[in-house]
């Protein structure tokens, strides 16, 4: 694989948790067309939930341990995120909820879960180290990371009383 294909498929997470403007501004393609398109980010999102279900730390958390148990969640749940991604980077609008109820938007589809907010920084750290493996540029990680931070209050839905987040910025959203 080439060092721009594989930066481009490490930039896109998300992560997903994690959602991104189409375009930084008029000149700049989208950042879909920067990864390199669907099959791109598909990849990285591949990687991303390889990591994310068998996380320790993640697993601890019964709710999420159940998720991760359960068989033919990740295939489906890659499908979801790959689909959200492809859509908030500025690609095709295909994320939609099912008729089963998955694909809402993040305040609805976490509820059940119980994440706190250390829980959503091990997700935001798997974020980075996906990244990082995938050798994406720094200056593309900082608004991902900036961007998942301002879904910080949809996701987690078992906040830690007085937790000092490492990951708060002052960015809300991607940087312009």
């Amino acid at each position: 694989m080439s060092q721009k294909f594989i930066t481009s498929i490490a930039a896109i997470f998300v992560i997903g948790f994690f959602s991104l403007v189409a375009k930084a501004d008029d000149h700049e393609p989208s950042i879909y067309t920067q990864l390199g398109g669907t099959y791109n980010i598909a990849l990285t999102v591949d990687h991303l939930v390889d990591k994310i279900y068998v996380n320790n730390a993640l697993n601890k958390n019964p709710a999420l341990k159940a998720v991760h148990d359960a068989a033919h969640t990740k295939a489906g749940f890659k499908v979801m995120l790959t689909n959200w991604v492809v859509e908030r980077t500025g690609g095709p609008k295909i994320y939609q909820p099912d008729e089963f109820g998955r694909g809402k938007d993040m305040k609805q589809s976490h509820p059940h879960l119980n994440i706190t907010d250390r829980e959503f920084d091990i997700i935001m750290i798997e974020c980075l180290h996906t990244f990082y493996a995938f050798d994406v540029p720094d200056h593309l990680i900082l608004p991902i990371m900036a961007d998942l931070q301002s879904f910080r209050g949809d996701i987690v839905t078992k906040p830690t009383k007085g937790y000092k987040s490492p990951y708060n910025s002052p960015y809300n959203g991607i940087a312009k």
